[in-house]
């Protein structure tokens, strides 16, 4: 019994203990994809209708439509196979309901302000799914 042990220890300490020297593998590079226009400019979106969230409910809504928006029809897509004709019609009634708002009376801001965001949902629910939850987050409630 006492050999068995032994042996077994002898064992595992012969093959417990190898001395391996594996070659490092090589470190691949990580490398960033590089943001289209488009993605950039429905980041910038974002952010700015975010900041219009908050300033329509703190009652004190006083910008002017951003110019930059009209970009929607050339910045450059991630896919750009994804520019259709049901893009241009999103992009078209999303500039549409995103003017509405800077030219709502105060007493309609709140409603044409998540119109526009519903234009942006709408798009996404049939082009890009992904940010969906994020975009409405914009609502305002």
């Amino acid at each position: 019994m006492r050999l068995k042990n032994l042996f077994l220890l002898l064992l595992l300490v012969a093959f417990g203990c190898k001395n391996s020297q594996e070659e490092p593998k090589e470190k691949k590079e990580l490398v960033m994809a590089k943001t289209s226009e488009m993605a950039q400019l429905m980041n910038e979106m974002y952010a700015y209708n975010e900041s219009i969230k908050q300033q329509i409910i703190d009652g004190k809504f006083d910008n002017s439509f951003p110019e930059k928006f009209k970009n929607i029809h050339s910045a450059v897509l991630t896919s750009p196979s994804d520019r259709d004709a049901n893009f241009e019609s999103f992009s078209k009634l999303f500039l549409e309901a995103q003017k509405a708002v800077f030219e709502s009376p105060s007493e309609d801001l709140t409603a044409n302000y998540n119109k526009a965001i519903n234009a942006c949902i709408s798009c996404h629910e049939v082009k890009c799914v992904g940010p969906i939850p994020r975009i409405k987050k914009l609502l305002i409630k």
